[in-house]
């Protein structure tokens, strides 16, 4: 006799039609190729659902892992959704689109700035750094 499979909950979010489409197949197909049984598909046509609200949905039912489509917001706060199922005893997964690689990740503002670099001096020495001692005779 085997065991019963992990339940999981999905999180889709687009307007209407086949966007939102591909990514409820999306979520379907990892949930059947992971073995998971997929409990429910939390559809966001605004993108406008929170955090709370998707873990309540796992939360009712008894969902051990919220599998999150790499293009909606919630999956750029992954590590909040994982500290928020964990006292649940779920995690969640984002699929779709790799992480970015360092060499492919976004650009930071000061990225874009230039490099301050010291300034060359070219003047002579001053008398404050030559030598003051005096020979004696």
């Amino acid at each position: 006799m085997s065991a019963p499979s992990p339940v999981a909950v999905g999180y889709v979010c687009a307007p209407e039609g086949e966007a939102l489409d591909c990514q409820r197949d999306a979520v379907t197909d990892y949930a059947q190729v992971e073995g998971l049984a997929l409990a429910q598909i939390v559809t966001d046509r605004f993108d406008t659902f929170t955090i709370s609200q998707v873990v309540q949905t796992a939360k009712f039912h008894n969902a051990r892992l919220v599998i999150l489509l790499a293009q909606a917001r919630l999956a750029s706060v992954r590590s909040r959704v994982a500290l928020e199922l964990e006292p649940e005893g779920a995690t969640c997964v984002v699929i779709g689109d790799p992480a970015p690689r360092a060499e492919q990740r976004q650009a930071r503002l000061t990225d874009s700035l230039p490099r301050r670099t010291p300034p060359t001096t070219t003047a002579a020495p001053s008398d404050a750094a030559t030598d003051t001692t005096e020979d004696v005779r």
